[in-house]
């Protein structure tokens, strides 16, 4: 055999797939190879803790629930069901879909109703997505309350947080908040879906209010750019006597602005 067709010597630092690995490439795999596995999984858990909790909502999407109790149509329905406790929860109405339900609701509003559908929940605050059937909301006259909770004002806050859709924030979707989430949470609230504000304290507590114009109707469109941003925003806080979970924040549109 000719001199140039014999292997080079194992110490050659030159790799040639079809002959025996150099020793120096060799060594040098042997320890980099698992030192780079492992600092990628490292990477990938620093990655994954650095991502915030997307939270505890839940969907119900079983057997349809029913409620019973007083219904406010406008702007956004919302079924005032008294509680085992005594005391009286708001549970948000929502068609199936990105629909809000105020055309159904309308005639009803004042009224009270037996609701059916399925059941959307996160940290007590609920919200309904009904049955397309007529059965789904339905006049009654059995309920234990005979009229919605007066809506008492508060006075002048600021809060910081971010303008969410009520119903994907509460169980649709995972995230249902942030930049990734915008899209889809512009066209719930204009479909009309309850826009939600979720303020965050200094505290580390977090306050949900619906969010409502300056005369109580729904929101200008104006703030529709804002969605899923992080907003400072200055409004009238409300609250329902008798409810605990979510309140009522009246904004005019030139109140709201972006962090």
């Amino acid at each position: 055999m000719s001199e140039h067709l014999l292997p080079p010597p194992r110490d050659q630092a030159i790799y040639v797939n079809y002959l025996p690995m150099p020793v120096g490439i060799h060594r040098f795999l042997k320890f980099a190879v698992p030192a780079v596995l492992w600092i990628m999984c490292a990477l990938a858990f620093v990655w994954a803790r650095s991502q915030y909790s997307p939270g505890n909502a839940v969907w119900e999407t079983g057997k349809p629930v029913e409620f019973m109790g007083v219904l406010g149509a406008a702007p956004y329905p919302v079924l005032f069901t008294p509680a085992k406790d005594g005391t009286i929860t708001a549970v948000l109405l929502v068609e199936q879909g990105k629909f809000g339900t105020q055309k159904r609701a309308a005639a009803l509003s004042g009224q009270l109703v037996r609701v059916s559908g399925w059941l959307l929940h996160r940290e007590g605050r609920q919200i309904l997505e009904l049955e397309p059937e007529d059965r789904a909301l339905v006049r009654i006259t059995d309920a234990a309350i005979t009229q919605a909770p007066t809506l008492r004002e508060l006075g002048s806050v600021t809060v910081r947080g971010e303008i969410v859709d009520g119903k994907c924030y509460l169980g649709a979707m995972k995230p249902g908040a942030g930049k990734t989430h915008k899209e889809c949470a512009t066209l719930c609230i204009r479909g009309g879906i309850p826009p939600i504000v979720i303020a965050f304290s200094a505290d580390g507590s977090t306050e949900y209010l619906l969010l409502q114009s300056e005369s109580g109707e729904a929101i200008d469109p104006a703030l529709h750019h804002l969605i899923a941003d992080p907003v400072e925003i200055r409004g009238v806080k409300h609250q329902w006597l008798g409810v605990s979970g979510l309140g009522v924040l009246r904004v005019r549109a030139a109140d709201v602005r972006r962090l």
